[in-house]
């Protein structure tokens, strides 16, 4: 039996190439246990290379070798099954929208004659000395493992959706007990979170990096679809199972210029309006896909009121509140690591559970997401030493903690393991008192944030009810800070700082 899996979220084909977000993770016995994106050791923003240093830092914090290692499991397909998912997605989107694809369509022809001929049909890999045949596991097969194994869901609806991976945009499975049944996959290239990525650009700022930014602008901004012409750009085409839209499939013959849906509305409609409306589209389009997704569900026999939620498109915390906002949804986990660094995870737990002596799931089951590095005392201190900082050391760091901030004074909290995933969840975090409008002005000039951004607001768990609608202790996806709500009228002046217009 695997016990020991190592997932990596790495370009193998080419080690000195880059991927999406790098990573390692390692699962024993199914428990998630260590894992660091390369990012949070190369210090370099959303890393894509080898993640050499992550690799050798997860090993030590296990305190293991390599040899120790039975499996390691990677997220994604042997590259001819990528290229021919690829090809079949782009004749999919010229059906659905006449857009020919062409050169890319060549490409992905012409690569995947040659992968069927030339690539060995088991990839092999040495680390560390220790030569490892890979196990392979698809893109979105590896986002949902991640969100359903870790969830504390024994049946539930997983949905994953972003940009793309192997070939796909996403897919929508059943999980049940140790099993993931898939329901159907979302082709490439006419994906929502393209949409997403598009306004974002077209905005002035960084694709698959600024997405967030969107989030907070759209709020100021009048989502009226027919004003601005775009109540066609997209829909989720419930006959076919999947999103339609002649926009985005364009955009994919240059990812990397101005969309020709939203860029020419900046002539006459502000940032904010556009924002508006990406958002708005992408909540319209993204409930239908789980709602059909239930209904897919339903007529093969599962009727289910939770949701798990994997992929790059749900770090949008607006979106995942109105999915938690069906009728027939009950709860919703969404997969802290939601992105592409989450991948390695994913990865790791589905090989783990491919094993047909694993019958329970119980030991993925998550109730924090510090899988990262931590640091001693000692070791704290002589950093501090080298800096030549000054420090004082209190035994109730707690409550010095609540009179500097009952004093309005700003905190950066260094504390225990590093968070997995995007979300600085108190760990790793500058945090503030709510009770100041105007830190939204000051506190993002100060920090280098753009203007506009809300901050995230954190409070003991049994107060929770009294602030938040809706809100519940069994509410996993709140934890993490994956979700949003409305806040209660009556305590809306008591935190105007993490109130959002």
């Amino acid at each position: 039996m695997k016990k020991n899996i190592l997932g990596i979220q790495a370009n193998f084909l080419n080690p000195d190439g880059v991927t999406n977000e790098s990573s390692v993770s390692f699962v024993k016995d199914g428990e998630l246990r260590t894992c660091i994106a390369e990012e949070r050791l190369s210090h370099k923003k959303l890393e894509g290379k080898f993640p050499a240093l992550a690799i050798n830092e997860v090993l030590e914090r296990e305190n293991i070798t390599i040899d120790d290692i039975d499996t390691i499991a990677v997220p994604f397909l042997h590259p001819t099954k990528t290229n021919a998912n690829y090809l079949k997605s782009a004749a999919t989107a010229y059906a659905d929208t006449g857009v020919l694809l062409s050169e890319k369509a060549k490409g992905f022809g012409w690569n995947t004659v040659y992968n069927y001929l030339k690539t060995p049909k088991d990839l092999l890999h040495t680390i560390n000395g220790k030569q490892f045949k890979l196990a392979f596991c698809d893109h979105h097969t590896a986002h949902a493992a991640g969100g359903y194994y870790c969830s504390p869901f024994d049946k539930a609806l997983v949905i994953t959706l972003d940009g793309g991976g192997d070939g796909l945009d996403g897919s929508a499975f059943i999980g049940d007990g140790t099993s993931l049944i898939k329901l159907f996959e979302i082709p490439h290239f006419q994906s929502p979170g393209t949409m997403y990525s598009a306004i974002t650009s077209d905005l002035g700022f960084k694709r698959h990096r600024h997405e967030g930014k969107i989030t907070g602008l759209a709020a100021y901004g009048n989502s009226d679809l027919k004003r601005l012409g775009l109540e066609d750009l997209m829909n989720y085409d419930t006959s076919k199972h999947r999103f339609v839209s002649k926009g985005v499939a364009e955009q994919h013959k240059d990812l990397n210029g101005k969309s020709s849906f939203f860029y020419p509305l900046l002539e006459k409609f502000g940032r904010e309006d556009l924002a508006a409306a990406a958002q708005k589209i992408l909540e319209i389009e993204v409930v239908k896909y789980v709602k059909d997704s239930l209904s897919v569900a339903k007529k093969k026999g599962y009727t289910l009121d939770k949701v798990c939620l994997s992929g790059g498109v749900f770090a949008n915390v607006k979106l995942n509140q109105r999915i938690y906002e069906i009728d027939d949804v009950d709860n919703i986990f969404v997969y802290p690591a939601m992105g592409d660094d989450g991948l390695s995870g994913g990865a790791a737990l589905y090989v783990y559970y491919q094993q047909e002596e694993v019958k329970d799931k119980s030991t993925s089951e998550i109730d924090n997401i510090y899988k990262g590095g931590d640091f001693t005392d000692e070791q704290i201190k002589n950093a501090l030493d080298d800096a030549q900082l000054t420090y004082q050391r209190y035994d109730n760091i707690e409550l010095e903690i609540a009179k500097l901030l009952n004093d309005s004074k700003v905190i950066g909290r260094f504390n225990g393991k590093m968070e997995y995933g995007p979300r600085s969840l108190g760990n790793r975090s500058i945090i503030a008192a709510p009770f100041d409008p105007t830190i939204n002005d000051w506190l993002n000039k100060r920090l280098n944030r753009t203007e506009f951004m809300p901050f995230a607001p954190s409070i003991n768990i049994e107060y929770g009810k009294d602030y938040f609608v809706g809100y519940k202790e069994n509410h996993i996806a709140a934890d993490f800070m994956t979700i949003t709500y409305d806040v209660v009228k009556e305590m809306k002046d008591k935190i105007p700082a993490v109130v959002h217009v």
